[in-house]
């Protein structure tokens, strides 16, 4: 049960009714049915789970930035751990692709693509000037036939990054107006959707660089996740519920 008020800053879709969402006041981790409006199962943690990605096998990772670790959790009618991951840094935002994870590190200063069982396969010094602190839901990851794409919201600069399955940049989009980039999603067909100065919802061409704005909001846009059954916007404003947005 909850002690204090519900604030989510992460979610992943397992199904068209089921998502799993991150809510760091209570260190749990939530299994909700969309369909029905009701949290499923919360399974409580040892930490502030900050992001999530879903996983093959009705898996999905979680990460504990201040206690530099991921935790791999089973999601079934409820939520059960299955493995830890230790890292050596902590892990602001963290995507999948063929059973592989991509970790997005604090101040997006380091990215790596990792095993399951946590060895590093790759990584990258990004060269991001330091800060105090860093935004949240800043990577999305999309396979489409043999291409892998890596998209970074690099916020500092107000672009967004491809870079591809070996980190090496390919492609940079910036922002209209200078505009800062609060999230990324890879939603497939070349297509991102981007919040934008927190408040607005952008979809991205990454083919033709056009940016096209969907929504003006006056709430926060916070952690995002898309049902292409449904065409509905999975998203949060870092509060206690999941809102919804149909996307024609």
């Amino acid at each position: 049960m909850d002690r204090e008020k519900p604030y989510i800053t992460s979610m992943a879709l397992l199904s068209s009714d089921r998502l799993v969402v991150g809510d760091p006041n209570n260190r749990s981790v939530k299994l909700v049915d969309v369909v029905q409006d009701k949290v499923l199962h919360q399974l409580e943690v040892d930490g502030m789970p900050t992001s999530v990605c879903s996983l093959p096998e009705a898996r999905v990772a979680v990460t504990l930035p201040f206690k530099k670790r991921i935790l791999i959790l089973h999601c079934d009618s409820k939520l059960s751990k299955v493995d830890t991951i230790t890292l050596q840094g902590r892990c602001c935002s963290i995507a999948s692709s063929n059973k592989l994870l991509i970790v997005l590190y604090e101040n997006q200063r380091k990215i790596e693509i990792m095993n399951l069982n946590g060895s590093v396969v790759k990584q990258k010094e990004l060269n991001v000037p330091d800060r105090k602190n860093y935004v949240r839901s800043q990577l999305s990851v999309m396979t489409e036939g043999d291409v892998t794409s890596i998209y970074v919201c690099d916020y500092y600069k107000s672009r967004i990054l491809r870079l591809d399955e070996n980190l090496q940049k390919q492609q940079i989009y910036p922002l209209p107006d200078g505009a800062k980039p609060s999230g990324v999603l890879a939603v497939g067909d070349n297509q991102l959707l981007v919040g934008v100065d927190g408040i607005n919802l952008w979809q991205l061409d990454t083919t033709m660089g056009r940016w096209t704005l969907l929504s003006e909001w006056t709430w926060f846009i916070g952690p995002m996740a898309f049902c292409h059954e449904r065409q509905v916007l999975y998203y949060g404003d870092f509060s206690d519920s999941v809102k919804r947005y149909a996307i024609s």
